[in-house]
């Protein structure tokens, strides 16, 4: 159902403000087979300028804070609570930066739990913390909510994209989802976490969750959909080296942050020089040598090829690209191969594996040990909750460009936005045991990342490498749909793994929203409490929303965008997953609001607690009375101002 009355200035000042648009997305090149004259097509988009997200972050933050009420608070000199305020405002004072002011508490609170968990404090959440007095009342809300069950979703949402856990069955992907959430919440050591991903082996990802990132380059990569004749010898339905590649690509771009498809091809002199002066020096002899390590993988597909039901041991001769049988050993993505035998060699180093160790052992060891994977790591949670990464795309380093103290030849210069407090935060994590709780904790608890998002006075961009202010981001997908329901009171009953669930992230991922549009169409007499008069049509909104904010479809290697676009303002307009659940009905916040016998200002109040984790202003709380004719009806005043908030930019920033 629509509401029929909608001010049109609240519509028109929601469009606009969604609509402001800082694109900070490069389109991968699609891999194909091609000859050598190709070269400069396929890197065309490489060698185009690239764009700056650092500029891009702050100007998205300028234009936005600028839509927000209030203005900057004042600024006083800023405790540093850590090494991380040491480095941030130790260079602001030296280089004469100015920067914005401490969030206030409505500010961080609301921040804290978008970041932590992907959801919204409660009204009364808001309401107790700005009340209490207490000196540590920041690092104890942080600690509060580190570790909980829904922090442990919203993070294993977030690894499950960086992973791109896809194509593959529900079995699968949902004991990977059981498996990344109990590490995160017991704080499982990361590197061992990720020894475990490059080591495990089994009949069946199903039986041994962590599998789960190998079976699904099989089946995006290796796995084609060819007719098998012989259902005796499965092994033909696989191109198994494209699918080592794939691997090896993969393990150096998520855990070294340094992308190496070129290399999968070619050498990189010649072709990579104006991109990365580290993967220029890089041939396709050393990326063989890395993939080596994979060379024992056996990857074999039943004879329904489900991704699920994979053999996944370490039975194969090695990395052979002469004859592969019974492997498929056509190339389908990559030159033609050399026909050589290449021994495991780690890239970064040239080290090569021991005798008598399993070779991806020997791989998960290095590259855990490695300086590179503890910047990368670190990087990427930085990016994460500072919205913008010391080297962006995080995927993108440049190992030639790192070290201030051996500067690259002119034009180039050091590419991390401040080098020397990355390698102090990559050192600090390897001496807290790799600890992502850890990790995360010393980001939030800093006065750099509890600092506003508003600025006193004219932002420049010089000021954007400094973190001279908190960089606003836009929700992810799986945020909005969660928030949505947490604001008007009325959460999903979604049908997962024998247990009905509230909330988008307690599933496995978004491909699962269509799935279970059924169960929510027939959940039975407890749908209506909690599903849209629509039922079903539930799922196709809650994919449509989801996907407008950028959710990932778990197979483009890209990070999700920070953008507003017109297409989020017209789904949130006008789709029924909203519009149903402001309207005073089926238990909803607006419903027992007008039920409660709250005063009309209690209930915009409440509202806006309950939407945006603040107070509406004395100017707001007047408009909504006034021009949602509260006093003439009632219900719809608060219907309609609930739309409003909803639709609202504020919603859909972590600013």
């Amino acid at each position: 159902m629509r509401l029929k009355r909608i001010k049109p200035l609240v519509l028109l000042m929601a469009v606009l403000c969604v609509s402001l648009v800082i694109s900070a997305q490069q389109k991968p090149v699609p891999q194909e087979k091609m000859g050598a004259d190709q070269f400069e097509d396929a890197h065309k988009g490489m060698f185009t300028n690239q764009t700056d997200k650092a500029k891009e972050a702050a100007q998205f933050t300028d234009q936005m804070s600028k839509s927000l009420p209030g203005e900057a608070g004042p600024v006083a000199k800023i405790d540093r609570k850590n090494f991380i305020d040491e480095y941030i405002f130790g260079r602001i004072e030296r280089d004469g930066i100015p920067h914005a002011g401490l969030s206030t508490d409505t500010e961080f609170i609301r921040r804290v739990y978008l970041d932590a968990t992907g959801l919204l404090p409660t009204a009364e959440a808001v309401r107790d913390f700005v009340a209490s007095k207490e000196a540590d009342k920041r690092d104890k809300l942080i600690d509060s909510l580190i570790g909980t069950e829904e922090f442990a979703e919203q993070w294993a949402w977030f690894l499950g994209d960086l992973y791109r856990l896809n194509s593959m069955g529900g079995n699968g992907k949902d004991a990977f989802q059981r498996w990344t959430k109990d590490w995160l919440k017991v704080d499982r050591p990361y590197n061992r976490v990720v020894s475990d991903l490059l080591t495990g082996g089994a009949k069946s990802h199903g039986m041994v969750s962590q599998l789960a990132f190998f079976g699904r380059i099989l089946r995006n990569s290796g796995l084609k959909n060819r007719d098998l004749t012989d259902p005796d010898n499965a092994a033909a339905t696989v191109n198994r080296l494209d699918a080592i590649d794939e691997m090896n690509v993969e393990v150096s771009r998520i855990f070294l942050g340094l992308n190496i498809d070129c290399v999968s091809c070619h050498d990189g002199a010649g072709h990579l020089e104006s991109v990365n002066l580290y993967l220029s020096e890089r041939t396709r002899k050393e990326f063989s040598e890395q993939a080596a390590f994979l060379g024992k993988l056996r990857l074999v597909g039943t004879y329904n090829v489900n991704a699920t039901e994979l053999v996944i041991d370490d039975g194969a001769d090695g990395y052979t690209t002469g004859n592969d049988a019974p492997y498929f050993t056509e190339s389908e993505s990559r030159f033609p191969r050399t026909g050589e035998t290449y021994q495991p060699s780690f890239l970064l180093t040239g080290e090569k594996a021991r005798p008598g160790i399993n070779p991806r052992a020997e791989l998960a060891r290095m590259v855990t040990s490695s300086k590179q994977f503890n910047r990368a790591t670190v990087n990427l949670f930085w990016g994460k909750l500072m919205s913008l990464g010391f080297v962006e795309p995080w995927d993108s380093f440049d190992l030639a460009r790192l070290d201030p103290n051996n500067p690259p030849p002119k034009p180039w210069t050091i590419q991390p936005t401040y080098p020397q407090l990355m390698e102090a935060m990559a050192e600090d994590f390897q001496a807290n045991n790799y600890s992502i709780q850890h990790l995360m904790k010393s980001i939030m608890k800093s006065n750099a990342y509890q600092l506003s998002s508003k600025f006193p006075g004219q932002w420049k961009d010089a000021y954007t490498p400094y973190y001279a202010r908190h960089y606003m981001r836009v929700m992810t997908g799986p945020e909005v749909i969660d928030t949505l329901a947490q604001a008007t009171g009325r959460p999903y009953n979604f049908a997962f793994s024998g247990a009905k669930v509230e909330r988008m992230k307690s599933l496995t991922d978004l491909g699962d929203i269509p799935a279970r549009r059924a169960g929510l169409a027939n959940a039975g007499a407890n749908a209506g409490k909690y599903n849209a008069p629509t039922g079903g049509k539930d799922g196709v909104d809650i994919s449509s929303i989801s996907n407008s904010f950028f959710e990932t479809n778990r197979e483009a290697p890209v990070p999700t965008g920070n953008r507003g676009t017109s297409l989020q303002a017209m789904l949130m307009m006008s789709s029924g997953l909203v519009n149903n659940r402001v309207l005073a009905e089926n238990d909803s916040r607006v419903q027992k609001l007008l039920e409660s016998g709250k005063t009309d200002d209690q209930v915009v109040e409440e509202l806006y607690l309950s939407s945006l984790s603040r107070w509406p202003t004395a100017a707001e709380k007047q408009t909504a009375l006034r021009d949602f004719e509260f006093g003439k009806d009632r219900t719809k005043g608060a219907q309609d101002l609930q739309w409003a908030l909803l639709n609202g930019v504020e919603f859909v920033l972590n600013h």
